[in-house]
């Protein structure tokens, strides 16, 4: 019984052979104490050029004291105004500091001082957008880019809507308002009569 027990520890215990010599080599290649076989040809010649090296003869010509170049910079520097783009080279005009009054908008032009604002999508349209849940039966419209307050445009999209109190509701988290229901064309006139 114990020798039964035994026998299925011994590989355990038995000593582990050598290692083959390649394998030794390929260890040694990495070992950092020893030097590498192939050492670069001019970092050994640096290291053992004479303290005279080079000759005067290949010594390279050392650098003037005076720059020339502080010679050319006594002389006034011409400017030139390359043309930005476009092939005409006339000067632009100089800009006024005082500028000229500015003239007021007609009523009709002027966006109302709202406490919110719609920005509008790079392609110039307003970010209002269709959503379609629960395999399509489920229609709700968002409106994206608020900045300002949002309750005050949820408030009136409601009333102007006429919805109720749950069937329009502020997501905190991206700050979007969600209508329930298909109002695009409704909130999209909404607020272009508001300039936006």
């Amino acid at each position: 019984m114990a020798s039964a027990l035994a026998a299925p520890l011994m590989p355990f215990l038995r000593p582990m052979p050598l290692p083959r010599p390649s394998t030794i080599r390929c260890l040694l290649r990495y070992s950092t104490t020893t030097p590498c076989r192939a050492e670069d040809r001019n970092l050994v010649a640096s290291r053992t050029a004479s303290p005279t090296y080079p000759p005067p003869s290949m010594r390279s010509n050392l650098r003037p004291k005076e720059s020339h170049a502080s010679h050319r910079s006594s002389h006034p520097k011409k400017t030139r105004n390359c043309p930005i783009r476009g092939t005409s080279h006339h000067q632009p005009a100089a800009p006024k500091l005082i500028p000229t009054p500015v003239e007021p908008l007609a009523e009709g032009l002027c966006a109302p001082n709202l406490p919110y604002f719609v920005t509008r999508t790079p392609s110039n349209e307003l970010p209002i957008y269709t959503l379609r849940k629960r395999g399509g039966n489920m229609l709700l419209t968002r409106v994206k880019k608020i900045d300002g307050k949002i309750e005050d445009l949820r408030d009136e999209l409601r009333v102007h809507l006429g919805l109720g109190e749950k069937e329009a509701v502020i997501n905190r988290i991206t700050n979007h308002v969600v209508l329930k229901g298909h109002h695009r064309p409704k909130v999209e006139q909404f607020l272009r009569e508001r300039k936006f």
